[in-house]
């Protein structure tokens, strides 16, 4: 019977070889051999390849800039690789080894997920060693001995510089960057959780800056800033925790009183109001608008509620325009006198000159009035300017000389931002233009230059040549008229110059 063939019993039989020819015999042995040599050499490949794996695998455990580790199922780590023993700021593997993953690993306990759910990714925050707090991803799957959980396998990947990008994401998405008040998005969140039967009466108070633009204008956008910040401080230090304080747009704020009257609210109103009053004095008067309204029954519309407060703040914006502006215009006229050349004598001074030129030429009295005001703040753009370029007593460098020569534009825009000075504002923007035209910023020429532009800039020339200034000699008389005749025509208006030197000074 052949190799291949059964007994009836169904077992191999083995092959009888004297009753296989001898050839036959020898090939037979060298099959055998040829196949266990082939599987010897099946073997090694296979061994050497697990010894490549199990290799790999080490070089990635060790060099992985992830954590990786293995733990017991009750909370010790059995292996941890070195990024996880950096990450956790330890100073060897067997010190991480040591500690109780549950408690010492974990801020929380609670955040260390069970069996049943470790075959997943997820997030939480582990304890360095010095105590720090970090934010990871773990991913993590649970090993199986005879379908019980034997121990956890996982990479830790530390995510704290995303979270803290995330959560200033979130931050800035509620959050005013300039003043960290709440913004508008998170005020309308704030409304529909506190719109509530439980938190009635429900208070709003809208607050407005008073002339930002102007103080933007005349101080720069950095003191606008200041003042925007300071006014969000004020409003904090007024309100309680569970206020919620919004800046609602550029100038805008608003305040949230849950549980408030209208009494209460208008008591803080009020409060706000005196300590705005009180700054009237300072370089930049801090001047605010303020409305209020109340939602006492839940059928009230709370949209109505705000522009309640609206029409009050507005209201009461238009009563207190006048003395607004007043204390505007009285606060630029004090720090111009403080930070420039410029005094209340010199400006009474070239009041008088420039009244009796425009008296001689008979103009009509709005435009005398005019002369008056500009008479005191044609330099008013030099309060933006640095008080050590204006005062400095030397010759200028071409620079400063480029920044000086701003301050009509920046006069002008101070003026158009203000009520009070609007009527002026092309006057103080041609007070240094010339009559041929080679003067700033326009170039302006001839009578295109306002004529109370071209009288004060007579009159300021006169009285600074004959009373001098830190880096000018005071000049006689004589010699001032001298050099308003060489500079008629050119610098100054010729028949303005003559009325003033005919009629004026001959009054005098």
């Amino acid at each position: 019977m052949g190799i291949n063939n059964f007994d009836k019993d169904k077992k191999l039989i083995k092959p009888n070889l004297k009753e296989v020819p001898e050839n036959k015999a020898v090939d037979s042995n060298k099959t055998l051999t040829a196949k266990i040599l082939e599987l010897n050499d099946k073997q090694k490949k296979s061994e050497e390849l697990f010894k490549k794996n199990v290799n790999d695998y080490r070089a990635l455990f060790e060099n992985s800039l992830d954590g990786i580790y293995k733990s017991t199922v009750d909370g010790k780590y059995i292996d941890a690789n070195p990024a996880l023993v950096r990450m956790l700021g330890y100073d060897s593997k067997e010190e991480l080894l040591s500690k109780n993953i549950p408690n010492q690993i974990y801020f929380s306990k609670k955040y260390r997920p069970s069996p049943k759910n470790r075959n997943k990714i997820f997030e939480t925050q582990l304890k360095k060693k010095d105590g720090n707090l970090i934010w990871v991803e773990i991913s993590s799957r649970v090993i199986y001995e005879k379908e019980k959980p034997a121990c956890y396998e996982g990479i830790v990947r530390n995510i704290t510089e995303r979270k803290k990008s995330e959560e200033k994401i979130i931050y800035l998405s509620f959050h005013d960057i300039l003043t960290g008040l709440y913004n508008r998005a998170y005020f309308e969140e704030e409304i529909k959780r506190l719109n509530t039967q439980r938190q009635l009466p429900l208070s709003f108070i809208i607050a407005d800056i008073n002339n930002l633009k102007v103080v933007n204008d005349a101080f720069g956008h950095l003191e606008g800033d200041k003042l925007i910040v300071k006014v969000a401080e004020m409003l904090k230090a007024f309100c309680r925790n569970e206020d919620a304080v919004s800046r609602w747009g550029g100038d805008e704020f608003t305040v949230l009183l849950p549980k408030t009257s209208k009494e209460d609210a208008e008591e803080i109103a009020n409060r706000i109001k005196n300590v705005t009053v009180s700054t009237s004095k300072q370089e930049i008067p801090l001047s605010i608008s303020i409305g209020h309204a109340t939602k006492e029954k839940m059928d009230q519309d709370f949209q109505n509620v705000i522009k309640e407060a609206e029409d009050n703040m507005y209201r009461h914006k238009l009563i207190e325009r006048k003395s607004i502006y007043s204390s505007i215009t009285s606060s630029l006229e004090r720090t111009l006198y403080e930070k420039s050349l410029e005094t209340r004598d010199h400006a009474e001074r070239l009041k008088k000159l420039s009244q009796a030129i425009g008296k001689a030429i008979g103009l009509p009295d709005n435009i005398m009035d005019e002369l008056s005001l500009l008479s005191a703040l044609h330099d008013i753009g030099k309060i933006a300017i640095s008080e050590e370029i204006i005062t400095n007593g030397r010759k200028l460098t071409e620079n400063e000389w480029a920044i000086i020569k701003k301050h009509p534009e920046i006069g002008y825009n101070i003026c158009e931002s203000n009520p009070q000075l609007v009527h002026i504002a092309e006057g103080v923007l041609g007070h240094h233009e010339w009559w041929d035209g080679k003067g700033y910023p326009q170039g302006l020429r001839g009578e295109n230059i306002p004529v109370i532009s071209r009288i004060i800039s007579i009159a300021d020339a006169y009285d600074v040549m004959i009373r001098g200034r830190t880096y000018k000699k005071a000049v006689t008389q004589k010699e001032a008229i001298k050099e308003l005749k060489r500079c008629s025509g050119t610098q100054f208006d010729p028949k303005l110059v003559d009325i003033f030197i005919n009629v004026v000074l001959k009054r005098k």
